[in-house]
């Protein structure tokens, strides 16, 4: 299956109601659901919750219910700050293009950016998934405001996850691998792996400690059942486990 290709793409701002919500009263907006409602294609389905002081909480209420009939919002009041709304309204045309092509949005255009007052002008950013680098055309297009220059294309590559290890990631631990260090006993050393990778010891320290993190989250099941084996401590240290658990102190002390 081909890989998806993340594009980040800046300009604007598109105008839209949401982003009132930071600049009037500076509240906080994340978006839960965004997708076609059931009823028609041309309307859009969103579930917001919204954060805000309990002071400004009715002033967006009334706000959000002269943006809609009685039967296109619904709002329940979480606790003092938050607001969750769900809300059926038109379907903006740059949805449409996404949804058009089959793309993902990974953020909204639409929603507010924190620290940005009433009446200023800002830039938008927005990261959005396609299946091929060509997709980006209409997209930049339906990005672009009249008015505003247009819409640039800031980022290009393959979509990577926050559990993804980071290519200096994947060579530390593709190089430590390779030399041992992960053997019992160790035929490699931190410093052997620093040595190979042309980087002091706390930087291979860091990496392979991220790499391993993340490869370890990515197998939480088979981390689970390693733990609930017996400790390290239940046996004794070997010689390569004491070096290196100097080596490790060592470089805590040179940071």
């Amino acid at each position: 299956m081909p890989a998806l290709v993340e594009l980040r793409i800046r300009g604007g701002p598109v105008p839209h109601w949401m982003q009132d919500l930071g600049t009037r009263w500076g509240a906080g907006v994340r978006l839960h659901v965004c997708r076609h409602a059931d009823a028609s294609p041309r309307r859009l389905l969103q579930l917001l919750e919204i954060n805000a002081t309990p002071a400004t909480l009715p002033e967006i209420t009334a706000f959000l219910r002269q943006r809609a009939g009685p039967e296109e919002i619904s709002l329940t009041q979480l606790g003092s700050q938050r607001l969750l709304v769900r809300l059926v309204g038109p379907l903006p045309a740059l949805c449409h293009t996404v949804f058009e092509m089959g793309a993902i949005c990974m953020s909204c255009p639409f929603l507010p950016s924190a620290g940005v007052q009433e009446g200023e002008v800002r830039e938008g950013e927005w990261r959005v998934l396609v299946h091929r680098v060509r997709d980006a055309h209409p997209l930049l297009a339906s990005f672009t405001t009249p008015g505003s220059s247009p819409a640039s294309l800031v980022r290009i590559g393959s979509f990577r996850g926050s559990l993804d290890l980071t290519p200096r990631q994947e060579v530390a631990v593709g190089t430590a691998l390779v030399l041992g260090y992960y053997d019992y006993p160790r035929r490699a050393q931190l410093k052997d792996v620093a040595k190979s990778l042309g980087v002091s010891r706390a930087t291979a320290m860091e990496n392979l400690r991220r790499g391993m993190r993340k490869l370890a989250s990515q197998r939480r099941s088979e981390v689970g059942i390693v733990r609930s084996r017996p400790t390290p401590s239940d046996r004794p240290r070997s010689a390569s486990d004491q070096r290196d658990g100097e080596e490790t102190h060592a470089v805590l002390r040179e940071r």
